[in-house]
C-alpha cells in the first residue's frame, strides 16, 4: 500500500468509531450516573438514618442510665410492693422526672418491677397534659408489653417502636439489678413523630443532593462523549490487544504503530497518554513479575511473624491449677490473658512458685509495639526468671533492681519496660511487692469494692542504671482478689475516640461476683474492653491477670 493510500481507511474508521463511542459514552455514563446517583442518595439517606437512630438510641441509653441516680437511694430495693411508696413521694418523683424529660426532649422515662408474671410501674414522668388531669401512670400500675418481657427474660436492652395507649414512641427497655440483687427495668421513650420528622428531612436532603449530582455528572458525561471519542476508542482497542498478548511488546502490531504515532500528531493529554502506553508495555510486564515476587515475600514474612508470635506466647505460662492445701495454708486461684495488637507484642505476664509457700507473679509492658517490643519482652522474661530465685524471697525490689541492671547493657534500642512484681506467702497471706512504673493494680477485699492500690512506684526498667525500687507489704485474706492489667486496657479507644479509663474498669470489676473464679474475672474484663473498643482498631497490647485467695482446708 502506498503512502497516499494510508490516511483514507484510517479516517473512515475514526469517523465510525467516534460516533459509536460518543453514543456509548453518553448512554453508558448516563445509566451509570442514574445508578450511581440512586445508590449515593440511598446510601446517604441510610447513613443519615443510621446516624439519627444511633443518636436517638444514645439519648435513650443516657436517660436510662441517669434514672437510677435521680431516684432516692435504695429506691428499687424498696419499691417492690404496692404500698412501699407513698402517693406524695411518687408525685415528687413524677414532677422531677417530668422536668428532666422536658429538658432533654424525651416523652417518657420510667421504671418497672416484675411480680407474679406482671410488670408494675415504680416510677414515671408525665406529659404536661397528664400532669393537668393526673392521667399519668400511677405507682404500681400494671403494664403489658411483649418487648418489655423479652428484655426482662434476656436481661438485654431492647430498642423498638411501640404503639400502645401511651402513644407511638421509639422505646428502650433496659434491665438492671441493684447491689442487693433486686431486678428492675428502666424504660425511655422518644415520640415517634420527632424521629419521623428528622428522617423526612434527611430524605429530602438526600434526594436534593442526588439530583444535583446527577445533573452535574450528566453534563460532564456529555462533554466526555463529545470530546474524547476517537482517540480513546483507539486506546481502548490497544489495551485489549495489549491484554491479549499478556503485556508482551509486539513491535509490528498495527494498533501499536497507530498509538506510537499519536505523540507526533498532537501534544495534548491523550497524546501523552499514548506515549505512556508504549512505555507501559515493558514496565507492566516487569511490575507483574516483581509483584508476584513481592507478594510471595510478604506472605512468607507474615507467616514468619505469626510463628514468631506463637513462639513468644508459648514462653508465657498457659494455665494455673488452683491450689488448696490441707495444712491450713491459703489456696490460690490465678488466671491471665494477653491480646497483642500485632502478630507479636510487648506485654508480658509470668507466675511461678519460688518454693512451696511463695508464689511469684509479674505483669509488664514494653515500650513500642510489634516485633521490636516482642524481642525485648523475651529478654525481660528470661532475665526476670533468672533473678527470681528462692534467695530473693521477700525481696521483689532486689529482683527488679538486678533485672534493671542486666537489661541496660542489652538495650541497644533504648527500650524500657514497666513492671509490677509481687511475692505472695500462701501460708500467711502476706504479699510483698515492688513496682517499676507500671499501672497500679486493683485490690478487692472480701465483701468490699475494688480499690486501686496506692503506692509510689519506681522508674521503668531499662532506663537508668543504679535505680532502686521501693518495697511494699500488705496481707491478703480468703476472698480477696488482686487484679493487674496493662495500659492497653484503660487506654483502649472506642469508635467515638473516648478512652476506657480506670473508672470504667473499676465499675466492671465491681459488677463481678466475688466468688467467681479468677478466669471469670479475666474473661469478663477482657470482653468489656473488646465490647467498648468495637469499631476501632486495637491501639495497644492488652493484658490482664487476676489472683484470687481461696480459703485453706482445715
Amino acid at each position: 500500500m502506498s503512502a497516499t493510500d494510508k490516511p483514507t481507511p484510517a479516517t473512515a474508521a475514526a469517523e465510525r468509531i467516534r460516533f459509536g463511542l460518543r453514543f456509548k459514552i453518553i448512554v453508558g455514563l448516563t445509566i451509570f450516573n442514574i445508578l450511581g446517583t440512586a445508590i449515593f442518595a440511598a446510601n446517604h439517606y441510610l447513613a443519615e438514618k443510621q446516624s439519627i437512630i444511633a443518636g436517638v438510641e444514645q439519648k435513650l441509653a443516657a436517660a436510662a442510665r441517669a434514672l437510677p441516680d435521680m431516684l432516692p437511694p435504695g429506691y428499687f430495693d424498696r419499691a417492690v410492693s404496692s404500698t412501699a411508696v407513698s402517693p406524695e413521694e411518687y408525685r415528687k418523683l413524677v414532677d422531677q422526672l417530668s422536668r428532666y424529660c422536658s429538658d432533654i426532649g424525651l416523652k417518657y422515662l420510667y421504671s418497672y418491677t416484675y411480680r407474679d408474671g406482671v410488670f408494675f410501674t415504680t416510677s414515671s414522668n408525665a406529659t404536661p397534659e397528664e400532669l393537668k388531669d393526673n392521667s399519668y401512670a400511677a405507682y404500681w400500675q400494671e403494664y403489658i408489653q411483649p418487648k418489655l418481657e423479652l428484655a426482662w427474660n434476656t436481661q438485654q436492652p431492647i430498642y423498638d417502636e411501640v404503639n400502645d395507649e401511651w402513644g407511638r414512641v421509639y422505646s428502650l427497655f433496659k434491665p438492671g439489678i441493684t447491689a442487693k440483687g433486686t431486678r428492675y427495668i428502666v424504660g425511655a421513650d422518644l415520640a415517634i413523630d420527632a424521629l419521623i420528622a428528622k428522617l423526612d428531612k434527611s430524605l429530602r436532603k438526600s434526594i436534593l443532593i442526588g439530583f444535583l449530582s446527577f445533573f452535574v455528572v450528566f453534563l460532564f458525561s456529555f462533554y466526555i462523549g463529545t470530546k474524547l471519542s476517537s482517540k480513546i476508542s483507539l486506546l481502548a482497542d490497544y489495551t485489549r490487544e495489549l491484554a491479549a498478548t499478556d503485556f508482551q511488546p509486539v513491535e509490528d502490531l498495527p494498533l501499536r504503530r497507530q498509538i506510537g504515532a499519536m505523540p507526533a500528531q498532537s501534544r495534548d493529554e491523550i497524546a501523552q497518554l499514548a506515549s505512556s502506553f508504549i512505555s507501559m508495555e515493558s514496565r507492566l510486564n516487569t511490575y507483574l513479575r516483581e509483584l508476584t515476587e513481592t507478594t510471595a515475600t510478604k506472605e512468607r514474612l507474615h507467616n514468619e511473624l505469626r510463628i514468631a508470635g506463637d513462639i513468644q506466647l508459648s514462653m508465657l505460662p498457659q494455665g494455673f491449677k488452683p491450689r488448696l492445701h490441707d495444712d491450713g495454708r491459703l489456696g490460690v486461684d490465678l488466671s491471665a490473658a494477653i491480646k497483642p495488637t500485632k502478630e507479636a507484642g510487648g506485654d508480658l505476664y509470668d507466675y511461678f512458685y519460688l518454693d512451696d509457700d511463695h508464689l511469684c507473679f509479674a505483669i509488664g509492658d514494653v515500650s513500642d509495639k510489634g516485633m521490636p517490643a516482642a524481642l525485648f519482652m523475651t529478654v525481660v522474661i528470661s532475665v526476670l526468671r533468672a533473678r527470681s530465685t528462692a534467695e530473693h524471697i521477700g525481696r521483689p525490689d532486689e529482683i527488679l533492681r538486678q533485672t534493671n541492671e542486666l537489661l541496660i547493657p542489652q538495650n541497644a534500642m533504648c527500650q524500657f519496660v514497666t513492671l509490677f512484681l509481687g511475692i505472695l506467702n500462701v501460708r500467711t497471706g502476706e504479699l510483698v511487692y515492688s513496682d517499676g512504673g507500671h499501672n497500679h493494680p486493683f485490690l478487692r477485699r472480701a465483701g468490699g469494692k475494688p480499690e486501686m492500690m496506692a503506692f509510689d512506684g519506681g522508674v521503668a526498667l531499662g532506663i537508668m542504671s543504679g535505680a532502686s525500687y521501693p518495697i511494699y507489704q500488705t496481707t491478703l485474706a480468703a476472698g480477696d482478689v488482686l487484679f493487674l492489667y496493662t495500659d492497653g486496657v484503660t487506654e483502649a479507644i472506642a469508635a467515638d475516640q473516648s478512652f476506657y479509663t480506670d473508672e470504667r474498669l473499676e465499675r466492671v470489676l465491681s459488677a463481678i461476683d466475688a466468688n467467681e473464679r479468677a478466669m471469670v474475672w479475666v474473661e469478663t474484663s477482657m470482653q468489656s474492653v473488646f465490647d467498648f473498643a468495637e469499631g476501632h482498631h486495637q491501639a495497644d497490647d492488652i493484658t490482664v491477670m487476676a489472683l484470687r485467695i481461696l480459703p485453706g482446708k482445715t
